[in-house]
């Protein structure tokens, strides 16, 4: 059977850690949340989740994400599935970028990749973005930037052939779960 590389995309407090880490429970899949990628430069500065984050930084996650993918298609067993998550902004040509790159790496090592892009109503997400997990994982808990993301920010948007796009607003965790496992299952079967 083909392993799979599952990317989940969605805006900060959406779920994507939480809705990754049950998926890869489930598969037996390793997650890799952005977060993990990111906070090899986060731990070295002052990040509260709150207070913007310096001139710059984004260039230096940028490089350890390049690191990842590159051993992801170079040198992780073929026969390893992988859970990634991401915040990526609709409409931006450079953060479309960084989707191809993780399509790219997958091809590379002959995974079938399948992206899921999680979407949530406002009031909700922002519940979900002041959790104190959040804060201990350095990640955005500031619930009128998190409002701003989901009203202001275009979704993001592909026509990969494996998409799944689902509304996690009510969906409990487990049965989102489900929803991409099976998804993938059927685009494995359809390779």
């Amino acid at each position: 059977m083909a392993s799979v590389v599952y990317h989940l995309i969605g805006r900060p407090g959406v779920g994507k850690y939480t809705i990754g880490t049950e998926l890869a429970r489930l598969t037996g899949a390793r997650l890799i949340d952005n977060h993990s990628i990111a906070n090899v430069i986060f731990q070295l500065l002052e990040v509260d989740g709150v207070t913007p984050l310096p001139e710059g930084v984004w260039s230096r996650v940028d490089q350890v994400r390049a690191a990842v993918l590159d051993t992801l298609a170079n040198l992780a067993p073929r026969d390893l599935s992988f859970v990634f998550t991401n915040f990526i902004r609709g409409e931006d040509a450079a953060e479309y970028a960084y989707f191809m790159d993780f399509v790219a790496a997958t091809e590379k090592r002959g995974s079938v990749f399948v992206p899921v892009v999680l979407s949530c109503e406002t009031g909700e997400l922002v519940r979900r973005i002041v959790r104190p997990e959040r804060k201990a994982r350095m990640k955005l808990v500031d619930p009128i930037e998190g409002a701003r993301f989901n009203d202001e920010t275009p979704q993001f948007r592909t026509d990969h052939p494996n998409l799944l796009e689902l509304d996690v607003t009510r969906m409990p965790v487990a049965e989102a779960v489900e929803a991409i496992a099976a998804w993938g299952g059927r685009c494995v079967a359809a390779e």
